[in-house]
């Protein structure tokens, strides 16, 4: 199980519930005008506002309060996070604007996208197509295809073919998206950040790894452009392309990313918190290093690029203490998670989250340098605090996770020639251990051949993994199942 496909999937995932959360809900105006009237010039409004007593007829409300209380009735309940139930006054509110405006009208855009939103989040995918279709479809007509209105039902497009698994028709849409903002607001207006990285995330699922390098960059260059090189707030911008180097193996490059941007947290004080996500960056990418293989030299196709000012290795990269990356376990991440501690123990109780997750990597790291009895320690601490008041839960401890686990070559997507490949599958069944060793491995289902499933098996056979916890203590887990893609020639 190479992560690097996973990390993609989920910035794609995360990129959705970001959507259907916040992004496209929009404020549906109480218009008290038809499309053919003219406002008044002089007359200050509030599209977001709903109408003031004043302006309704309590015997006979108009159209419009109408209208806002629908909007009210679905924002309650989409705020609740009552999904299902705010489809109803979302398509209550479409039909209130088509009888006040006609099937055509620019009012419709808003609550299409929130339509198009809500569906997203119950996963009515074909739904949240039409509508978001339709929106483009009423923008198209009324505005053109170049306009500010077009791009939010155009993202959510994307979002939805991305939740959907269609890449090809997401990038389709997001860039088109990235297009009209960048022909309206400027080659680097930083409106368009929100769309590059479900872009990005898009591209890599296509193996169209240059688009999402080209895209990657700009994305930084944007940043720094809009708030300086040092400037605290490109941190997440700066993380974002540290995580999708990572993504592709370019381990060295990624971890000179994340030391650039503890440089600049730490110019908030040697326990600024801002510098806890760097350092366990940097500690990841020396174990993903060890785990892998070192990031090949710069020249190499795949390699190509200078990104955020940093190139990358000339030379199988070592750290200062002269430890090459390619043989053993680097300690320098284990010091990066062990700094990141100190700096949550000069704030406690703040963020129990991210100090258990944090302490899942340390302990982790020690599985992964065979400290087991430490390792089961830290992950018992990292338990104590995922239960604190605020925290998230143990649900990360809830069951067996692989920390070593070197996949066959044939189970990497490839970057050339992706259209000759299929992809097939094969699963292993096995126990893990209160030890995290796996035991009674055997190949179950597969469309594979034998020896490609067996390859499978013999590495999930050498595999160490984070074990089940219970009430704290770690417990042999029966019945596990891992499914593994294998790309084949055809």
């Amino acid at each position: 199980m190479i992560p690097f496909r996973s990390i993609i999937l989920i910035a794609m995932a995360s990129g959705a519930v970001a959507l259907a959360q916040a992004t496209t809900l929009q404020a549906t105006p109480p218009a008290t005008t038809t499309p053919s009237a003219k406002p008044d010039k002089n007359k200050k409004t509030d599209a977001k506002a709903p109408p003031t007593p004043a302006e309704e007829t309590p015997a006979a409300p108009d159209a419009s309060s109408n209208r806002a209380g629908t909007y009210k009735a679905f924002r309650q309940q989409f705020d609740s996070r009552h999904f299902a139930e705010a489809l109803v006054p979302a398509r209550q509110l479409i039909e209130q604007t088509e009888q006040e405006f006609g099937p055509n009208g620019p009012q419709l855009v808003n609550p299409l996208i929130n339509l198009g939103t809500t569906q997203l989040r119950v996963k009515d995918y074909s739904g949240a197509e039409t509508s978001y279709k339709r929106a483009v479809k009423i923008v198209e007509s009324n505005q053109g295809g170049f306009s500010h209105e077009i791009i939010q039902p155009l993202f959510g497009l994307g979002m939805t073919y991305a939740a959907s698994g269609d890449y090809a028709a997401s990038t389709d849409a997001l860039k088109r998206a990235v297009d009209v903002s960048r022909k309206i607001d400027g080659l680097f207006n930083p409106a368009q950040l929100e769309l590059l990285d479900p872009l990005i995330a898009g591209y890599s699922a296509l193996n169209q790894y240059d688009d999402a390098q080209r895209e990657q960059q700009y994305a930084l260059r944007l940043a720094e452009t809009t708030y300086g090189r040092d400037d605290p707030r490109i941190l997440p911008a700066l993380e974002r392309t540290a995580s999708w180097l990572e993504s592709q193996g370019r381990f060295t490059t990624a971890r000179q990313i994340h030391a650039r941007a503890l440089d600049i947290a730490r110019k908030g004080g040697e326990t600024d918190m801002r510098m806890i996500s760097p350092l366990r960056g940097i500690a990841r990418t020396y174990r993903m290093e060890f785990l892998y293989g070192p990031e090949r030299p710069e020249g190499s196709p795949e390699n190509a690029g200078d990104i955020g000012g940093v190139a990358g290795p000339v030379s199988t990269p070592a750290s200062a203490n002269g430890v090459s990356t390619a043989s053993v376990l680097n300690p320098d991440g284990e010091n990066a998670l062990e700094a990141a501690m100190k700096i949550y123990d000069a704030h406690p109780g703040e963020d129990n989250a991210g100090r258990g997750q944090t302490l899942i990597e340390l302990g982790d790291w020690r599985i992964t340098a065979g400290q087991w009895r430490q390792a089961m320690n830290t992950y018992r601490d990292a338990w104590k605090a995922l239960s604190e008041p605020g925290a998230p839960g143990t649900a990360a401890l809830d069951s067996p996770y692989p920390v070593i686990y070197r996949a066959p070559s044939i189970t990497r997507p490839p970057h050339e020639a992706a259209d000759k490949y299929t992809p097939h599958y094969a699963e292993i069944e096995f126990t893990v251990t209160p030890e995290g060793r796996v035991r009674d491995a055997k190949l179950g289902d597969h469309d594979s051949s034998d020896t490609a499933g067996n390859s499978v098996l013999s590495a999930i056979k050498r595999a160490r993994y984070r074990p089940r916890f219970v009430n704290g203590e770690p417990v042999e887990t029966v019945g596990v199942r891992y499914k593994e893609t294998i790309y084949v020639r055809s």
